[in-house]
This record gives structure tokens, sequence and C-alpha cells, in this order.
């Protein structure tokens, strides 16, 4: 017995620090993944219905109505109006902004963008949409304006990718000097598109960098899925529900609390906002900017009702480091007792039976805790363990 212990120890120590150390260079993260877009598909529904423990408020939409357009500087609202809105939020010190309608006034640039960009400089992260149009029927090379090379690209994708929708043109963008202060997302009308495609690239949309800005999630880790179980991947434990195009369905009744712009522009903020509306802007996440006709709800209150849905849905857990190390701990004993208790005909089965074990396992606790850890190491140490009790383990007596 001694003997096997030794033999088991010889060969499972060395192994478990190779897959440690490999696991942790991500050589192993695509098996992995594989397991996780397993369990996501079989827990689509609770991912998508929202927590009820979730925070609410957390988006905060700046609405600036059609019906009021007199009392702007001008109609579209001029630099200077959007300037005193952005001095007005600069309590949101750790919000992302969003503004999806494209800050343009085409050419000559009117007044005041110099001034309009100096108010962004504080916010901590700016989104700015540019307007795309769809390709139809379209086959040659989208014209972008050399805006192609602002523009961020999806490094891991996987799924039908050509189910993304294609564009041809970039239409409108924000005006030059206000780019450098933000990031850039496409925007199309009467959709909300998380990813656009051009050739064989994958381009973000406004919500794709809204939501990577806010989970801190670079694009060299943002995981995108097309077709079947559609969704993104992006840190903090965030997924975000997609149909198999990429294009993100959201609630067109959902509740988001918005505050008239003109608050920020008559008398200051602190005799315009209500103490209530200046608690939300310090506390909210994501404040989402544009023109919202009450009448007809735009794009601006989609990408606000829709920030809000994907925040409010459930997070996903993985298991703790320590955690993940007990999990080893655990099939590292099933291992033992395969090599020291089970006969050697026998330890194949009995290794395919603790892996189906750990498996199911992983799948009940993602089912009902939404809790899941990376199989690799367990299933290896197992798939070990029998592979050394077929060769040392105990002979069968008869």
């Amino acid at each position: 017995m001694l003997l096997r212990i030794v033999f088991w120890l010889v060969a499972l120590v060395p192994l478990a620090w190779w897959l440690d150390r490999e696991q942790s260079a991500g050589r192993f993260q695509r098996v992995d993944e594989l397991f996780l877009d397993f369990l996501v598909a079989n827990s689509r529904e609770k991912l998508t219905t929202p927590d009820p423990a979730a925070k609410k408020d957390e988006v905060l939409l700046i609405r600036l109505d059609p019906a009021e357009r007199d009392e702007y500087a001008g109609w579209p609202a001029q630099p200077i109006d959007w300037q005193m809105i952005l001095k007005g939020i600069r309590e949101a010190e750790s919000a992302v902004v969003v503004i999806p309608e494209p800050l343009s006034w085409g050419k000559p640039s009117p007044e005041f963008i110099p001034a309009l960009a100096e108010s962004m400089v504080p916010l901590a992260g700016l989104v700015f949409g540019v307007e795309a149009q769809l390709a139809e029927n379209f086959t040659g090379p989208a014209f972008t304006g050399g805006l192609d090379e602002v523009f961020p690209r999806f490094v891991k994708a996987g799924g039908d990718l050509h189910l993304a929708p294609t564009f041809s043109a970039l239409v409108t963008a924000p005006d030059e000097q206000l780019r450098r202060h933000g990031e850039l997302g496409l925007l199309v009308e009467k959709s909300l598109p998380y990813v656009l495609r051009e050739g064989d690239t994958l381009m973000p949309g406004v919500l794709a960098q809204a939501l990577a800005r806010h989970t801190h999630t670079p694009y060299a880790t943002h995981r995108l899925l097309l077709g079947p179980g559609a969704g993104a991947y992006l840190q903090n434990g965030l997924f975000v529900p997609l149909q198999n195009n990429g294009e993100v369905a959201f609630d067109a009744k959902a509740d988001v609390h918005g505050i008239n712009a003109l608050d920020f522009l008559s008398g200051g903020l602190a005799d315009a906002l209500s103490q209530e509306n200046k608690a939300r802007i310090k506390n909210a996440k994501i404040i989402v900017i544009g023109t919202d006709d009450k009448t007809q709800p735009g794009a601006v209150r989609a990408h606000a009702q829709a920030l809000a849905s994907i925040l409010s849905l459930p997070r996903l857990r993985v298991l703790a480091r320590l955690e993940q190390i007990i999990l080893w701990s655990l099939a590292a004993l099933a291992g033992l007792w395969i090599v020291l208790r089970t006969p050697r005909q026998k330890a194949p089965m009995r290794g395919f039976f603790f892996i189906f074990l750990t498996i199911v396992a992983g799948f009940l606790a993602f089912q009902t805790t939404l809790l899941w850890f990376p199989p690799t190491m367990p299933v290896a140490l197992l798939s070990a363990s029998a592979i050394i009790g077929s060769l040392v383990g105990r002979r069968h007596v008869a």
C-alpha cells in the first residue's frame, strides 16, 4: 500500500503543479470556457430573469425634451447647453457617461466646442455614439472615414460570427475635438446591436463600450458568442444575453429614472435639482444623456432601458482560489481511494464515475446558485489517478 501511495504522489504532485501553472497561463482556458458555455446554455431562463436583490437606479437618464427646444440655446442642443449639463454631473465621479446620439453640429464647428471638451476632462468614462448604416446587398469595404482604427475589436469571439449585422458606412460621428475625450461605439436606427461587423472585423456597439467601461473589461478578455446561446462575458461575472445576431433585447416598458436636462441650465445645480436627484446623480453607475421624446421614445431611452435591464440581471460566480484548492484536494483524495481500494480492472470505470459526479455537481451548483468552477484540474487529477490505479492498483482477489 505504501508503495502505491508513493507512486501516486510522485505522479500526481508534478502533474498538479504543471496543470496549475498552465491553467494560470491560460493554456486550458478554452476548455473552461466551453464548460461555462454549456452551463449558461442550460440556465438561460435564470440568467435573463432580473435579480430581485439588484440595486435600483444604477442607470440614470438625463432627458433633452424636443417639446422644450425653445428653452435651449439652439436645437439640436448646442455645445454650451451640453457643457452645462456635463458640469452638472461632476458629482458622479465613477459613473460611465453614455451619449448615444452623435455630438456633431457640422462644419464649421460652432462656438464653445473647446469649452465643451474641457468639461469632459473630469468625467471618469465617456462613450460616444457613431451612427452607422447597415449594409443591404452591399459587398464592398465599408466607408469609415478613417475611424475604423479608433474602434476596438472583439478578440475573443465564437459561434457563427457572420450572423452579426454588417454596416456599409459610418454616417455621423462626434465632433473631432470631442472624440479624444471618450470611446466610440456604433449605433443604428431601430435596433440595439451589441456588435457590428465589417468584413471579418467585429466592432462594439454603444452598449458594449458602456458595459466594458463599467466593468473595466479589456477587449482582450471581453468574450462574445453569436448563434445559439449568444451572449457576452465580461468581468465581475456579468453575462449579457444576446439574440443570435448579437442584438440586445430589452423591455421597452422598463422604468428608468429620468432628470430633465433643463434642470442643469436654469439657475445652477443647487437651485434646480432636488436633493433626491442630486443623490441619484452621485450614486449612478451609468448616466445616459440625449434627446428623448416622451411621445415617441427613441434610441437614447432604449439604451438606458437596455443598460438598466442588463445591470439588474444575476451575476455569474466562480469559486475563489482557496475554494478551488479545496475542490482539487477532494478530487485528489477520491483519486487516492481509487489507487488504494479499487481493483485494477475497475479503476478506469471508477475514475469515470467520479468525473461524472464532479460534472453533475458543477451543473447542479450552477443551476441553483450560478456558481461554477473550472473543471480542468479536478478532471485531470481523477483521470490520472484512474490510470495509475489501472497500473498499480489493488489486484483482484477471486
